[in-house]
């Protein structure tokens, strides 16, 4: 019988999603040191223009930089923009 997590790769395929998608897994994808878009995250810890930190449970990715701002958020992607000048995981 094959485990939960050994037919996650395969459904992904067949529904065309990452896998990321159905796992729940975080997801950074960071434009030019300008933007950066966060996907699957589990709120903010802390917001201000210098530091932006952002919760994936027991783990925190944590933004450094200048003017940092939210652009937009929803229940599962987070658009972070400004001078970007650190990104930083961190265990809570």
């Amino acid at each position: 019988m094959k485990k939960k997590h050994d037919a996650l790769p395969a459904l992904a395929d067949r529904l065309e999603l990452p896998e990321e998608a159905l796992t729940g897994a975080g997801k950074l994808t960071v434009t030019a040191g300008r933007r950066a878009l966060i996907e699957n995250h589990k709120g903010i810890l802390e917001y201000s223009p210098e530091r932006i930190s952002v919760s994936f449970g027991r783990e925190s990715l944590n933004f450094y930089g200048q003017e940092l701002r939210i652009v937009a958020m929803n229940r599962r992607e987070l658009l972070i923009a400004g001078k970007l000048q650190e990104i930083a995981w961190s265990g809570l």
